[in-house]
């Protein structure tokens, strides 16, 4: 039986529909799955955190494989159709059923860093993407399915189209290693848009010190949200200084002020925090980036 006949089968079994609302769209293309696989790279000792495992017709693989599976499903129907498969009665599996945005990660996650598989919600993939970063210390790599546009965000350089808070920040944290393409006939229902798994290799320190995230996140704030803006006029309205002094921190790190936030690199970014941390001008977050 092929993989599309398998979900095709399971689906009529269970009289299960796809909520639209919760962006299901299952994998019938084989070829996808093998994909995904070798961009997990999995070993006999790895330990992976599974992002909505769906039909579970990638997860029984990587069970198969994989020292250990923690899967985290948030649909209760499911979550019933998982538990009464032959191999998640297996010892190394651990379904957790919960929205991954609220289920307490870091209290069943051990100490040694794991591998992230999942295929992300579409309407809140970039939620769920900050906060894998923000918890990076617990992971080793991201192995994601994306939208193919919020994958062309995290992969994208500074002066493209795509380029903003979420490639900065994902920057910081990681190295975009490889990626797979993957086209609307590859699911059922057919979704609307393209797809793309992206591998990212998380760092073993970021760029920021943890402690200055949330002043980092309003620096991006700033120099992102308003494209039309001058990043000497974006800075001066976020930090409330003087435009002199603001121009004189760009110079002091070869910025010209006239520059907009987008053309700049990554590792300009963190030249300024370096500038603003000798200033003493860090300022923390009032919100998430999320929705930026």
């Amino acid at each position: 039986m092929t993989l599309h006949q398998e979900v095709r089968s399971a689906l009529r079994e269970l009289d299960l529909r796809a909520k639209k609302s919760r962006g299901q769209n299952f994998l019938i293309h084989e070829h996808v799955v093998e994909a995904i696989l070798r961009l997990l790279h999995l070993e006999s000792e790895d330990e992976v955190l599974e992002i909505g495992p769906g039909l579970g017709f990638l997860t029984r693989r990587v069970v198969a494989d994989a020292k250990k599976v923690w899967a985290v499903e948030v649909d209760g129907r499911l979550i019933e159709y998982l538990q009464r498969r032959d191999w998640s009665a297996r010892a190394n599996f651990q379904l957790i059923a919960g929205d991954i945005l609220q289920v307490p990660i870091v209290d069943w996650l051990p100490d040694r860093k794991i591998k992230v598989l999942g295929n992300l919600p579409y309407n809140i993939s970039t939620e769920v993407l900050f906060r894998l970063f923000d918890l990076r210390g617990h992971f080793s790599c991201l192995v994601i399915m994306l939208q193919k546009e919020v994958a062309d965000r995290l992969a994208s350089g500074p002066g493209t189209k795509d380029y903003g808070v979420l490639s900065v920040w994902c920057q910081l944290h990681g190295v975009v290693t490889d990626k797979v393409s993957v086209s609307p006939e590859a699911f059922f229902p057919k979704p609307t848009v393209r797809s793309t798994v992206l591998r990212i290799d998380l760092r073993e320190q970021s760029l920021v010190d943890e402690k200055e995230f949330p002043a980092m996140k309003n620096l991006l704030r700033a120099a992102f949200g308003q494209r039309r803006k001058t990043l000497s006029n974006g800075l001066v309205t976020w930090l409330q200084r003087e435009r002199g002094a603001i121009d004189n921190l760009l110079a002091e790190h070869k910025i010209d002020p006239k520059r907009r936030g987008e053309s700049l690199a990554v590792n300009e970014f963190v030249a300024l925090m370096s500038g603003l941390r000798a200033r003493g001008w860090l300022v923390p977050a009032q919100r998430g980036l999320a929705n930026a």
